[in-house]
Formats: C-alpha cells, structure tokens, sequence
C-alpha cells in the first residue's frame, strides 16, 4: 500500500486512512473493496455501453435523433438501460416472513426478482418492447436497483455513458450491426461479447 507520504487525495488513499473507534480496514477488507470498486465501476459500464450500441444500431431512427439533439442524453441513458440492460435480476434475502402475491416467503430465503422483466412491464410503459428516447415522464427503471440497494455509482455511470453516446452518435452515422452479438448468461454481468458494426466514417 506504500507508506504515508505516498498516499494521495483519492478514494483508495481515504479507504486506506479511515479509522473509526481506532480500528482500520484489514489488508484484505481494502483488496476487497478495490476489486469491488474496479469491477463495479469498469464492467457493468462498458457492457452497458456495447448493448446500448447495439440497441440503437437496430433503433437507426433513434440514433440519428440523439445525434441531432444531444439534449435527449439524459432520457436515451434512462431508456437504453430499460431496453437492453446488463444486469437482469436482484437476488435478495427475506429478513422476516413476508407474503407477496399469495406466496410465504419464510425469513432467510432468498429471492430472485427480474429487473429486466419489470423494465417491460406494460402495466407501466407503453409498447415497453420499443425503444423511444423521446418518452414523456416515463416510470424509473430499476438497472440500477432501488431503496437502501441503489446503486452508489449510478450518477458517474449515467455521466459515462451520456458522453460516450453523445459523442459515438455524432461521430458514427448511420451505424448498422454487421454480424451477430451474442451475450454472456444473464445470471452474470451481461452484454454482447461482440458487436461487430458499421457506420459513415469520417466525421
């Protein structure tokens, strides 16, 4: 980790100084928690971003849309992610006995909801099959979870992929996939694991 003069202002050198009631984060709680950080931070976006290229090269409409008006950033971030998210279920633990839908759910069983099932929900979204950038007031999503589960990165996120799309919009024209984009399972972290596409170079 390196001694003390060699720490810096950033989040791992703060993980490394915190101390509460004199005890501080083991060698392996940090290694951890840095794993965590990177993984977290790296992957769920940049599969995030190759499905969202993907999807808008089958929504060519909404493409050039987003490239003529990038104001439309923030809501294409939103509905791409409800579209084609990369992470399609939450596993979570039941704290206590708890009825849903007229199933007992005992206290520690565990339970997996599809997120991605929810995103499509027609009681919810109209045509929830359909991808529209320009949706009016549209319900949350739930990509990035909910309540004391929300994700602690979905502001960079949401930053991260509005610039890339911005830019990859304007700077790809009439982007076309080329090929097959097969994705990973959806009980992991998903996303194509290739996306072979096309698009009016030089701009």
């Amino acid at each position: 980790m390196g001694g003390a003069g060699r720490r810096a202002d950033d989040l791992i050198s703060d993980l490394i100084r915190i101390e509460e009631d004199g005890e501080r984060l083991s060698h392996d709680e940090l290694r951890n928690l840095a794993l965590l950080l990177l993984n977290a931070g790296t992957d769920t976006t940049r599969n995030q971003l190759a499905a969202a290229v993907q999807t808008f090269a089958d929504y060519p409409d909404q493409w050039a849309l987003l490239a003529e008006r990038p104001e439309l950033t923030h809501a294409a971030v939103e509905e791409v992610m409800r579209h084609s998210p990369i992470l399609f279920l939450a596993i979570r633990q039941a704290t206590e006995d708890v009825e849903l839908g007229g199933v007992l759910i005992p206290a520690g069983a565990y339970v997996m909801a599809s997120t991605a099932a929810a995103n499509r929900d027609p009681a919810y979204y109209d045509e929830p099959e359909r991808l529209d950038i320009t949706r009016a007031e549209p319900p949350a999503m739930l990509a990035f979870g909910g309540g004391v589960h929300y994700c602690l990165g979905v502001h960079l996120a949401k930053v991260e992929l509005g610039e890339a799309l911005t830019v990859l919009a304007r700077r790809m024209p009439k982007l076309r996939r080329t090929g097959p984009a097969p994705w990973k399972s959806i009980f992991e972290i998903s996303g194509p694991t290739t996306l072979p596409v096309a698009f009016v170079a030089g701009h």
